[in-house]
């Protein structure tokens, strides 16, 4: 399906320009949450041409590069994946030059605060009394101590779940194991293109790359057919959605997308596990007493203040209010509906920092645009399922990965 054509009307008639709206919107999310390294890498400007270039190469250049792939010899798909992961092994194992510091923001705490909370459960501590070396809270959720816990006990750091995590998001815009060329172009631009995604991969930061795992549960939630695998599935997507506080409503929306599929039982089956997972993994941690659980400060990201700001419960109460007429509304029972449902919610961090910035200052320039990078995987996966039939019906073959 292109993302960008010429048509033109019988007899010669004038030529008109058709956007992919999905396309679109993905680009539009790239350009957004990029906003703050492409501000220090060329000032306004900047912004204003990597939001272009990125509307251009989505747009234009993924379905022409798509086509040009479907042509090519069966390897090629296979051998640009062996290059583009080497691209990131190397640039993961090189670190970030001093040259780079700026653009890129070095110095990301979030990897850190992983590593010692992980640490202080080792040593039998609690982890969220620790401080990252930037005297910052620990405050990823227990789900991301959950899946950073194998990285951080075989390598040491638990940044090294961003090699995984961005391999890993290939199968999942793919569907399986085998290549899919769309799918595999979709991937390339979302590793090399976003500058948000390659700031995070090279410094630690995990916003885009701790959402795929989810991507990869609600996959699996929804092409789930037995209750046991249901059941499952529905554990792994309690502990991947507990790494923020806003990916809880990605479980509301992946249960009501069940039982828009399956019935309500299956439904309350998916919310109900998920739900028990969340209180599995948080509630020993509360026991400590909630004022030492850190995680409650996220707040301060939107509201500036630490702690359960009244405007946190207000924005909270507002979202699930939000979710559910919206939810109401627009039914989504596709792969595709559910990804931008998901995608949407959280790219909302995203819209009330520039909203309470924008109503403080006039201007969204300091505002953290950055918060809405978890989308992008939700996004991708949008585009990926939407076109992948239609790619199939015009005698697309998937291509194996092993070359």
């Amino acid at each position: 399906m292109a993302g960008c054509a010429l048509a033109g009307g019988r007899g010669g008639g004038p030529v008109r320009l058709v956007v992919d709206p999905a396309r679109l919107a993905l680009a539009a999310v790239l350009a957004v949450v990029s906003t703050h390294t492409a501000m220090n890498l060329g000032g306004p400007v900047g912004v204003a041409v990597y939001a272009v270039v990125m509307a251009c190469v989505v747009l234009l250049a993924l379905p022409l590069l798509t086509d040009l792939l479907e042509r090519a010899p069966s390897w090629v798909a296979p051998t640009l994946v062996v290059l583009g992961l080497a691209v990131l092994i190397v640039g993961f194992v090189h670190g970030v030059p001093p040259s780079w510091a700026y653009p890129l923001g070095a110095g990301s705490d979030r990897a850190d605060a992983l590593d010692v909370g992980l640490a202080r459960l080792a040593a039998g501590l609690y982890p969220y009394t620790g401080l990252t070396y930037l005297q910052n809270p620990i405050t990823p959720l227990p789900g991301s101590l959950v899946l950073a816990a194998p990285f951080w006990w075989l390598t040491g750091s638990s940044a090294a779940q961003n090699v995984f995590w961005t391999a890993a998001l290939l199968p999942v815009l793919c569907g399986g194991w085998r290549l899919r060329r769309e799918a595999t172009v979709l991937w390339l631009l979302v590793v090399m293109g976003c500058l948000e995604a390659g700031r995070e991969y090279l410094v630690g930061d995990d916003l885009v790359t701790s959402v795929v795992p989810a991507v990869a549960a609600t996959v699996w939630v929804l092409h789930a057919r037995s209750p046991r695998v249901l059941a499952a599935a529905a554990v792994a997507l309690g502990i991947a959605t507990c790494t923020r506080p806003h990916l809880a409503l990605v479980v509301v929306i992946v249960a009501v997308a069940v039982g828009l599929r399956a019935g309500r039982r299956r439904a309350l089956l998916v919310g109900g596990v998920a739900a028990a997972t969340w209180a599995v993994l948080i509630v020993p941690f509360l026991l400590g007493g909630p004022g030492r659980f850190s995680p409650l400060h996220v707040g301060a990201k939107v509201t500036g203040e630490r702690g359960v700001h009244p405007a946190i419960v207000v924005i909270t109460v507002v979202a699930l209010g939000l979710l559910a007429a919206f939810l109401r509304w627009l039914r989504p029972a596709t792969d595709a509906a559910v990804g931008w449902c998901a995608a949407a919610v959280l790219f909302a961090p995203t819209v009330l920092s520039a909203g309470l910035w924008l109503l403080l200052t006039g201007g969204v320039w300091d505002a953290d645009l950055t918060l809405g990078a978890g989308a992008v995987p939700f996004a991708a996966w949008a585009v990926a399922v939407r076109d992948r039939s239609p790619s199939l019906a015009r005698g697309e073959e998937p291509v194996a990965l092993a070359c």
